[in-house]
């Protein structure tokens, strides 16, 4: 079922539409597996040293052991394969490192979260997006400096005056944008907002957000969500309690 509505989202943001393989095992696939190369047209930069991209994926990726195909050179996803090689709409081979804002305010059963409508897919999302690389140094954004950077960006809620920790690190299994050699590696960044007297802040949808509110953790639908956020609010709703 995971599998079908992958299949459905990615071909809403552009995706060529084909099977998304049950197999998660690169050693477990057979031979006859041929997956469809698909590169967007939006992704501006040429096609980089695989060497080098090898050498990035190794350094930056979160996942402990990486695999490379032995034929084009280029990283393996440790999501496993996903029918579509190339980068997809993501401007590297190998991890892409992102970070989520889980922002809460209130505790218990009575706590809300922030949440947005996607543009692309539809779909409720915590807020988030790529961490960005220092051009000077070639330094990593911190997570929860880029998350906090892109709930405000998504949502206007200005989080720094919350308590931020990392809630969960790794490779978002089941992400419509994944190709077999580009993936996104993500961070959820738990933010808790000081519980003030009007409530918590006003929140809007911009940038990749249609709209962004406040909703009651223990009320939101995990189906409405992607996989990977689905996972994210039961790490939430444990944290929580109530």
């Amino acid at each position: 079922m995971e599998g079908q509505r992958v299949r459905e989202l990615r071909r809403r943001i552009g995706y060529p539409d084909v099977p998304v393989p049950v197999e998660r095992d690169w050693s477990a696939l057979g031979p006859g597996y041929a997956p469809v190369e698909y590169t967007a047209p939006s992704v501006p930069e040429p096609e980089p040293d695989l060497e080098a991209a090898w050498r990035r994926a190794v350094r930056l990726s979160c996942h402990p052991l990486l695999l490379r195909d032995a034929a084009s050179g280029r990283p393996l996803s440790p999501a496993g394969p996903t029918g579509i090689t190339g980068r997809g709409r993501l401007h590297r081979f190998g991890p892409n490192p992102a970070a989520d804002g889980l922002v809460t305010h209130g505790s218990g059963a009575r706590a809300l979260v922030l949440l947005v409508r996607r543009r692309d897919t539809g779909q409720l999302a915590f807020p988030g997006g790529f961490r960005e690389t220092d051009p000077r140094t070639g330094e990593l954004e911190d997570a929860v400096r880029a998350a906090l950077r892109e709930t405000l960006e998504e949502t206007g809620v200005r989080a720094h005056g919350g308590a931020a920790r990392l809630l969960h690190e790794g490779v978002a299994h089941w992400s419509v944008r994944n190709t077999d050699n580009a993936w996104i590696e993500n961070c959820a960044v738990h933010v808790r907002l000081p519980r003030g007297a009007g409530g918590p802040p006003r929140a809007e949808g911009r940038d990749d957000a249609r709209t962004a509110d406040w909703f009651p953790v223990h009320g939101v639908d995990p189906a409405t969500l992607s996989a990977t956020h689905a996972a994210h609010l039961g790490r939430l709703r444990r944290g929580l309690g109530g």
